[in-house]
């Protein structure tokens, strides 16, 4: 089921949020990014809307493709100097399985 949200999502298809960060454009899906972070869940619940647009402003456009590319694969490749804020950005986002220093994550996860 989540190879097909990341399909639909990476074809744009059946999107209904729009995420504009770091000069670029976003399409996702409520119900992934309500699973995958209580940030988004909170706005979804408190703003409701047939096809909100969300403005991050402190987020850059590689973070949030990350992000994005974690909550629907649970995979993300990170250059290792861009780590931490990385991170602080997910811990922002409250993104779920992207908590906590470098240390205390996975052993499978890769940097490049």
């Amino acid at each position: 089921m989540c190879k097909g949200f990341h399909s639909l999502q990476r074809d744009g298809q059946m999107v209904d949020v729009t995420i504009a960060a770091g000069g670029k454009i976003f399409k996702a899906h409520k119900l992934v990014l309500s699973v995958c972070s209580p940030y988004f869940q909170k706005i979804f619940l408190e703003h409701p809307s047939q096809h909100p647009i969300l403005f991050m402003t402190d987020v850059n456009s590689h973070h949030m493709a990350g992000l994005l590319d974690f909550m629907y694969s649970g995979q993300v490749n990170v250059k290792y100097e861009d780590l931490p804020n990385f991170l602080k950005v997910a811990e922002a986002l409250q993104v779920k399985g992207l908590h906590g220093e470098v240390g205390s994550l996975p052993a499978r996860t890769r940097w490049r």
